[in-house]
């Protein structure tokens, strides 16, 4: 079910939810919320999943006023309110990622358990992180997928038949990328690595074993520096909602459930 949901009367999110149980806070990748649907149905299985197409996404507004990862943070905390959730179960994928972690650190109470999936948000000193933003489609795709010949990968480019909804396809590709390069580009890291200290709940952060975005040594960097984080591995590469559903979201469930 897809709403749209009223944000103190300012702008609009559109969300989808799915499921029943605890709430579950899903934020979406660079690419869109499409990309991560087959994991938010894995998730509804056991949880209440609200998962908000992130300003500048879907029919969600106000991205002319999202400057920062603390804007987005206060449109997060706005959603929150707007739901009545008073804490929430965080998971965020990639640029979700970040967001989920810089919410995570300002507004720590309200997050009751974090996951975080090949996260942006640092940047290496020594091999700094690929511009997505940059990148043919072929490069691109070999970039986020453990094989980019793969079904998985082959959806990522498939071109529909009708004229229209190709259009319309391309159109929210470059919106999604417009949006996410507003805080990503041209560096991800905007301090997050100065913050992430203040993460006070159980946190998992998970990456794919053939991430070429996002290597073992960044989910480790990322993971240490959050007092209460633990790593986990699935066989996946940097697109870990589409092509690694099953296998993540029995790994975030099990944590869940432990910290619980």
């Amino acid at each position: 079910m897809s709403v749209l949901i009223d944000l103190a009367g300012r702008r609009l999110a559109q969300c989808v939810q799915q499921g029943s149980g605890p709430a579950l806070l899903y934020l979406h990748g660079a690419f869109g919320l499409e990309w991560s649907q087959a994991l938010i149905d894995e998730l509804a299985r056991s949880h209440r999943v609200i998962a908000p197409h992130l300003p500048g996404y879907g029919e969600s507004d106000g991205l002319e006023g999202i400057n920062s990862f603390n804007d987005l943070s206060v449109w997060l905390d706005e959603l929150l309110d707007a739901l009545d959730l008073e804490r929430v179960i965080l998971v965020g994928h990639d640029f979700g990622g970040a967001a989920a972690a810089e919410y995570a650190a300002l507004f720590r109470r309200r997050v009751d358990r974090l996951v975080l999936i090949a996260p942006y948000g640092l940047w290496p000193a020594g091999e700094p992180l690929p511009d997505i933003f940059g990148l043919t489609p072929g490069a691109l795709t070999r970039l986020l997928y453990a094989d980019a010949m793969g079904p998985h990968a082959e959806a990522f480019n498939a071109p529909l038949p009708d004229k229209a909804q190709q259009d319309a396809a391309v159109l929210r590709r470059r919106q999604a990328l417009i949006a996410a390069a507003k805080l990503l580009w041209p560096i991800p890291d905007k301090g997050l690595r100065h913050r992430l200290y203040r993460i006070t709940a159980p946190t998992l952060v998970m990456g794919g074993s053939d991430d070429r975005l996002m290597d073992a040594a960044y989910i480790a960097d990322f993971t240490a520096r959050i007092t209460a984080a633990q790593t986990a591995t699935v066989a996946s590469g940097h697109m870990i909602p589409q092509e690694a559903a099953p296998a993540a979201a029995a790994r975030i469930t099990a944590f869940l459930h432990a910290c619980a």
